[in-house]
């Protein structure tokens, strides 16, 4: 077994006994079944605000039980079990009260009516939980320049912090150009490190956007353009990477969804359903 497991799944209850006819053809004896299940491939996670999504591919055995699942702090540490699903149920086990910004690993195994437990998967998946947050209002710089600017920062607010567009610690500030467009204007840092800005594009959610890409930002200047519906991935001077889709817009502000991740340097913001691992 490749990874430490410390809690084994407790013992089912159910022996499965199978007729047979002993080689003296004297009657029916009973065959022990001692061979475990297949280990589950296509492990899987799904981010949340405080919150991690495991799920599985299926184990289609005749014999099958469940599943267990074990979290650990690290890759190739020892693995816990925090959770049992059995047969029939959906095979995901949402692994509630995390702390966001910690990044957990995650493996799952089998085990059939008579006790016997697969290996762990071979595959295991990272997942770093972040906050998340909806009907934030972002005032223009012309409408309220005290609360124009913005600023993500993980170590000490676990939600997006308006600030007055020209203060140092403003990241981003939002205004309206010569044309009455409203902009997303990044602002570098006290060092003259640049906090950049990219338009992914319409989304129809604001999980459209699993990863934040690391490359493609905007050179331009004065910002960008801010559209309904559109999603805006952000990487801060600092190495944070965040998220907003616009849900409102008026003359003088935005309404947004936003995202970002706690852990320096991590993309991960929401990996959709049917994503490869990405580890850590």
């Amino acid at each position: 077994m490749r990874l430490l497991k410390l809690v084994a799944i407790a013992a089912i209850g159910l022996v499965a006994a199978y007729g047979c006819i002993d080689e003296d053809n004297h009657g029916p004896c009973d065959v022990h079944d001692d061979m475990p299940p297949a280990v589950p491939t296509g492990v899987n996670s799904i981010t949340g605000d405080g919150y991690v999504i495991v799920y599985w591919n299926p184990v289609y055995e005749e014999d099958l039980a469940g599943y267990g699942v074990y979290r650990s702090h690290t890759e190739f540490g020892q693995y816990t079990l925090i959770g049992v699903v059995d047969r029939g149920e959906n095979t995901e086990f949402q692994d509630d009260d995390l702390t966001n910004g910690v990044t957990y690993y995650y493996a799952v195994d089998a085990f059939d009516y008579e006790g016997n437990e697969s290996d762990l998967s071979y595959e295991t998946v990272d997942d770093t939980p972040r906050p998340e947050g909806w009907d934030f209002a972002w005032p223009t710089k012309q409408f309220h320049p005290e609360d124009a600017g913005i600023a993500i920062v993980p170590d000490d607010y676990d939600v997006p912090v308006l600030l007055p567009y020209s203060s140092a610690g403003a990241q981003y500030y939002l205004n309206v150009d010569g044309f009455g467009c409203i902009r997303i204007v990044p602002l570098r840092d006290q060092l003259g490190f640049p906090n950049l800005i990219q338009d992914f594009g319409y989304t129809t959610s604001p999980d459209d956007v699993s990863e934040a890409p690391t490359q493609g930002w905007s050179t331009c200047e004065d910002g960008v353009e801010v559209i309904l519906a559109h999603t805006y991935i952000l990487k801060t001077a600092t190495g944070y990477y965040g998220k907003f889709r616009v849900s409102e817009m008026g003359s003088d502000g935005i309404m947004i969804y936003w995202a970002f991740q706690g852990q320096r340097g991590s993309t991960e913001l929401a990996p959709p359903r049917g994503a490869s691992p990405q580890r850590g």
